[in-house]
């Protein structure tokens, strides 16, 4: 972990809203997690402006934003009856919406054959029993993320390894209602997608917010957070991520907490001596 805060001048696309036209700083405050609370936490992280959310590869854990005390968490949030029927092991980067919790899940140790959404309650983090199985041909890699856009009434998610060539550069959308109100087990058709001006691979995490897609990537050499118009698909550059070459960063959100708390919140795991702790940095823009 870098000690010091990294102040990055960048180029934002003209799409961008002039609240992010910025130059994005760490926050002088961090969290750091080990042990079960790491576990818990290690996958991604969502908010609904009071709260955290947090997934682990099994688990999900809700605390309070202002002083990190934990509300709730579930051990164990893959049900027995997605882990069975579709052999589910992994929960990536979540999301919120309007009392739920949006959580992607993965078969990886099944060659990721069963991409799938389940909605779990925010107030306790239970399973809702609501559950929408993904298109597996744009979606080969698993699903690793998914992120809400209310206002346009579409969840976006996208290809893990991204190939131009392979036709996988591009956002995947489903429709936000579809997913809420179809049957337990429904397919959702995509409802569009939306290429990319530049494939972007190792995408962990995502969060809508200014109109923008915001994504916390994990390459080799470019642990950075890229933002993403989703009408045109302009992938635009935004800063370096405050992490060690060798650390993985993990998921994102996005709610301004004022300058000292910042704008967007990103987890990533430790590495060399330090993979046992789990951190959560903050970002704030100015300009």
């Amino acid at each position: 972990m870098a000690a010091a805060a990294l102040a990055v001048g960048v180029a934002v696309p003209s799409a961008a809203p002039a609240a992010f036209a910025a130059t994005w700083t760490r926050t002088s405050d961090y969290s750091r997690w080990t042990g079960v609370t790491a576990l818990e936490r290690g996958q991604g992280i969502a908010t609904d402006g009071a709260s955290f959310y947090y997934s682990g590869t099994w688990s999900l854990a809700k605390t309070t934003i202002d002083g990190d005390r934990q509300l709730t968490s579930s051990a164990a949030a893959i049900p027995g009856a997605l882990s069975g029927t579709y052999k589910s092991d992994h929960i990536g980067d979540i999301d919120y919406h309007d009392g739920l919790v949006v959580a992607p899940l993965e078969d990886g140790g099944n060659d990721y054959k069963n991409p799938l959404i389940a909605l779990y309650s925010a107030d306790d983090l239970s399973y809702t029993g609501r559950y929408v199985r993904l298109p597996l041909a744009p979606l080969p890699g698993g699903v690793p993320w998914v992120a809400v856009d209310a206002s346009a009434g579409l969840v976006y998610t996208a290809a893990w390894d991204q190939d131009a060539a392979q036709g996988t550069d591009r956002l995947v959308a489903f429709s936000l209602d579809a997913l809420l109100t179809a049957p337990a087990g429904t397919e959702l058709p995509v409802v569009k997608t939306v290429k990319l001006s530049r494939p972007l691979s190792r995408i962990q995490g995502a969060a809508m917010s200014g109109g923008l897609l915001w994504a916390s990537v994990d390459i080799t050499g470019d642990k950075s957070v890229y933002s993403i118009d989703p009408a045109s698909g302009a992938v635009s550059w935004q800063f370096h991520q405050d992490v060690e070459p060798d650390d993985e960063v993990e998921g994102i959100a996005a709610v301004d907490l004022g300058p000292a708390g910042g704008r967007l919140h990103v987890l990533n795991v430790g590495s060399g001596w330090k993979k046992i702790f789990l951190y959560l940095q903050h970002y704030s823009s100015t300009g």
